[in-house]
């Protein structure tokens, strides 16, 4: 639950941001160029740890229409077939990720003088996230649990 505080304080931080551009660029004509940065960094920031931290499993975009019309079997080895491919290609990533973060901190950004590795450092943080959940999900696909059975709609018992 405090993922998503997290991520609310930062979608109010960027657009915090954009209205003081718009206000200052057009009412005030004096554009102000650390608002583009902190819309940069945070939206950056937003999307990954909104996507390590704060949507579930059932809730990422799947082209599930083949998948959907698949025996149960062959669903569960789709699925640990595909989280494995995940995990192992995350993990192979990881080390060069890494070595691009830590190059980063020779840079920093033009207004606000950041340092780039903070702003590029949340993809490792994503990319270790996204190996854990698809290890589970490989996992549960092992123990004959898939991500739909948590989030399907029940029966109706009137029918």
């Amino acid at each position: 639950m405090a993922a998503n505080h997290v991520l609310v304080l930062m979608m109010a931080a960027m657009f915090v941001a954009f209205i003081l551009q718009v206000v200052f660029r057009y009412a005030l004509n004096l554009p102000l160029a650390w608002t583009d940065e902190v819309c940069t960094i945070v939206w950056l920031w937003g999307i990954l740890w909104g996507g390590a931290f704060v949507m579930r499993n059932h809730e990422d975009i799947r082209f599930d229409m083949l998948y959907n019309t698949m025996p149960r079997g062959v669903r569960r080895g789709a699925t640990l077939v595909a989280s494995t491919l995940i995990v192992l290609i995350l993990l192979m990533s990881l080390p060069a990720a890494w070595s691009f973060v830590s190059f980063m901190k020779v840079e920093r950004s033009a207004s606000l003088q950041i340092p780039m590795n903070w702003m590029f450092m949340i993809y490792p943080v994503f990319v270790v996230a996204m190996v854990l959940r698809h290890a589970a999900i490989a996992w549960d696909a092992m123990n004959d649990r898939l991500v739909e059975d948590v989030h399907q709609e029940p029966a109706d018992p009137s029918a």
